[in-house]
């Protein structure tokens, strides 16, 4: 097998694509969704309490250390020019009679809110029965961002694919595969350098995503490997397409069918309940999408990540099976 004899077909691949634009097009329609997503859904925002108290006042402190970090003044008049200024921070001491708030009056709701119900706790002595424990169970993403991202990835394996099967459909139209039956490319080195395509493009548009997405903290190793696993699923169906389509138009309403076949799972897990999911444990690009939800609310643990991958790659090679003998049929006209 010729490493470089793969690459030129990829290389023969990305030119053809270009000359009519498909490859140009596919590549942009994730991004123009992706930045559609981006405008409707809410930004990622976060909570985070700071603490300012007078010196000495080691009961409250050790009280609101519990919720935030904390720092010490020396005076009352310094506690609230350090609330003054531009950073949010609480101010809550006590003056010999009484505990008090001091708030600058820009905080937001969330953080007055709380700032509330914490000296509330502290006054009527709440918090000395009560055990506060730290847990850490991800991040709560906007499910229309989980889905969005989501949507965008897993479509990017179905155009990826897309571009296989029209590169082979467009060969049987033109009597190119004519000509690639006496050249010394094997079988095996067509199928690999054709199916680089289907990987590419998944990995291009799930970067790209992120950025637009401004998803923060996410895993990109976890992300490159559903992708690169994820991409089979299109490379297959990239690949029955283009066999079993005698022409351009027939391609299309192939791929729309099994575009919807991909994608429906996506769709409709989104919208059910978890308990009613167990209905899509058959497709691939279910476990793709819960793959993805769990890496972006960051509760993605390895062994879990694994099992997941495991699914994805177990339900991809059921399908294959189920498709191969039509695939091998139509590959027969390449050379052995």
């Amino acid at each position: 097998m010729s490493l470089k004899r793969i690459f030129n077909i990829f290389r023969i691949d990305v030119v053809n694509g270009s000359r009519d634009k498909m490859v140009i097009y596919i590549l942009l329609t994730p991004i123009i969704f992706s930045f559609f997503f981006r405008v409707i859904a809410p930004g990622f925002q976060t909570l985070s309490l700071n603490f300012v108290t007078i010196s000495g006042q080691e009961e409250t402190a050790e009280i609101l250390n519990k919720f935030g970090d904390i720092e010490f003044t020396v005076s009352e008049a310094e506690l609230k020019e350090r609330v003054e200024e531009a950073t949010d921070v609480i101010g809550i001491y006590y003056d010999g009679e009484s505990f008090n708030l001091v708030l600058q009056g820009n905080e937001s709701k969330e953080i007055e809110e709380a700032a509330k119900l914490i000296l509330s706790g502290i006054q009527f002595e709440v918090w000395r029965s009560l055990e506060v424990e730290e847990s850490n169970k991800g991040r709560f993403v906007p499910p229309i961002t989980v889905f969005g991202f989501s949507f965008v990835v897993i479509i990017s394996f179905v155009l990826g694919g897309m571009v296989i099967g029209f590169n082979i459909i467009e060969e049987k139209e033109s009597g190119a595969m004519r000509a690639l039956m006496v050249t010394p490319i094997t079988k095996n080195e067509l199928i690999f350098g054709r199916s680089i395509m289907g990987i590419v493009i998944p990995l291009f548009h799930a970067l790209v995503a992120t950025l637009i997405f401004d998803i923060p903290s996410i895993d990109y190793l976890k992300l490159m490997i559903v992708c690169v696993v994820s991409s089979m699923i299109g490379i297959v169906f990239g690949f029955l397409i283009g066999v079993v389509s005698s022409s351009q138009m027939s391609g299309i309403a192939n791929m729309k069918i099994s575009g919807w076949l991909l994608l429906m799972p996506v769709m409709l897990a989104f919208i059910l309940p978890e308990r009613a999911q167990w209905i899509f444990f058959w497709s691939p690009t279910y476990w793709s999408f819960v793959a993805l939800r769990d890496i972006l609310n960051l509760s993605s643990k390895w062994s879990g990540f694994a099992f997941q991958i495991f699914w994805i790659c177990l339900t991809t090679a059921i399908l294959f099976l189920l498709m191969k003998s039509k695939i091998k049929r139509g590959l027969q006209t390449y050379q052995n």
